[in-house]
């Protein structure tokens, strides 16, 4: 399964919109790599919001 792919899962399951077909090969998707793909996206969110926060308070 491509990591593009679940990233794709995990954005539509964030926002909430996904369509029928789409949301049945999400299916397909191992649960381990959904969730491994989950926490690089919320890392990389960590880490943006954090380095925002640091420039605009210097």
């Amino acid at each position: 399964m491509s990591w593009w792919r679940g990233v794709l899962a995990v954005l539509a399951a964030f926002i909430g919109i996904r369509r029928h077909a789409s949301a049945q090969q999400d299916g397909k998707l191992r649960p381990l790599q959904l969730i491994a793909t989950a926490l690089v996206l919320v890392a990389g969110l960590i880490t943006l919001l954090l380095v925002v926060v640091n420039w605009i308070s210097h």
